[in-house]
């Protein structure tokens, strides 16, 4: 049986509107009606079909992502025609491309960023059918050349080396993931500022302050292969496979740098479906202890499947200024194989680490599982006298 997806925390869903935020204050509206824009006419359609999704009562997650499309082609203002060929019939789709660069060194104290300083890359592509833009294409992947597996978010997945992602919406209701292919994603950037598309739908709070936009060019291949997966999509009605590929095709897009305390998202997230309760408790004395408990609620058994031995992950956060403080999970090994965990009926599953912090003040505890089958996440505040 093929993987699917891993589980994505809603930390991490937030945290992709966080950055889609900052990306947007970053270009500077143009006077171009829509009218005199293909980039600008697709912002229109998205919104809308965004809007249809969600006045009939359709899946959030489906209307989300259209939002989602709609301010990207916004943010870059620029789209190229491409052929994509799906289940071998070579079809005409319209395209943009991103590259996002997130320096995640966290605003702490540099005794501790020091150790963790980082610059996060991410490249995507977005491509929808022209003849029926509800069918999108999203490919994502942290180097030019990765293998396609089923991740949706590469740069956050226990993977021993990296890895690329591929998401398709068949225009019906269904939602299909990657579990096989291979790509190559080339870009070159310039110093030319970004022209968004159209105005922007909201005034966005910037915090801590607005990245650096600039025009991209890319040259796009891949080879892949997909499949449904109703843990990520409770409402997926899809079912069979599809096959993708595309030539080496130019693509027109962006370039952004920003900071930000995760590293940088996919703009479509796909949350997971499936997900438990869960709690954390702290203990203050020499140490920190934390404590994350996750409960299984009904009467049967649930099996927790992971990627890697990483079950589980804490951090501390600055409870002023979310600023990530520590990371448990930074900089360990695990194993990279396939584990699982079974909660007996109405049981739970308890993980204990402990932080030594260097000063006193206000944190934030985080809790979650590492899981591609289920989500859990808890946090709590807490002083250090």
């Amino acid at each position: 049986m093929r993987m699917p997806f891993p589980a994505h925390t809603l930390r991490a869903a937030t945290a992709a509107a966080v950055l889609l935020s900052f990306v947007a204050a970053c270009t500077s509206d143009s006077n171009t009606s829509p009218t005199q824009s293909d980039a600008a006419r697709a912002v229109i359609m998205f919104r809308q079909l965004a809007d249809s999704v969600s006045r009939s009562g359709g899946d959030a997650q489906l209307g989300g992502a259209y939002a989602s499309l709609a301010e990207v082609v916004r943010m870059g203002g620029r789209i190229s025609p491409v052929i994509i060929t799906v289940d071998g019939v070579a079809t005409p789709f319209s395209a943009t491309a991103l590259y996002t660069e997130v320096n995640t060194t966290p605003p702490c104290a540099v005794q501790v960023c020091s150790t963790i300083k980082q610059v996060s890359i991410l490249r995507t592509l977005i491509a929808w059918q022209d003849n029926d833009p509800r069918r999108v294409v999203e490919l994502s992947s942290e180097a030019d050349t990765n293998a396609i597996h089923a991740y949706v978010l590469p740069v956050t997945v226990a993977y021993p080396g990296t890895s690329a992602a591929l998401a398709f919406f068949d225009g019906k209701g269904g939602m299909f993931f990657g579990t096989s292919g291979t790509q190559t994603f080339g870009v070159t950037t310039s110093e030319l500022p970004c022209t968004s598309a159209a105005p922007a739908p909201f005034t966005p709070a910037i915090f801590p302050a607005p990245p650096l936009c600039t025009q991209a060019n890319f040259s796009v291949a891949f080879n892949a292969t997909a499949e449904p997966s109703r843990f990520l999509a409770s409402k997926n009605n899809a079912t069979g496979t599809h096959t993708f590929s595309m030539s080496a095709q130019p693509v027109l897009g962006a370039r952004f740098q920003l900071s930000a305390i995760v590293p940088p998202l996919p703009p479509i997230i796909v949350t997971p479906s499936a997900a438990l309760p869960a709690t954390i408790s702290v203990k203050v004395d020499s140490v920190v202890t934390l404590t994350l408990t996750v409960t299984n609620p009904s009467s049967s058994p649930v099996t927790v499947n992971f990627n890697s031995g990483k079950h589980y992950d804490f951090i501390i956060m600055d409870a002023t200024n979310r600023a990530l403080i520590w990371r448990w999970g930074m900089g360990m090994m695990f194993t990279q194989a396939l584990s699982s965990e079974t909660i007996p009926g109405n049981g739970k599953l308890e993980y204990t680490t402990q932080w030594k912090p260097a000063n006193s003040g206000q944190y934030i505890a985080v809790g979650s599982l590492v899981s591609f089958s289920h989500l859990a996440e808890a946090k709590a505040p807490f002083t250090v006298p």
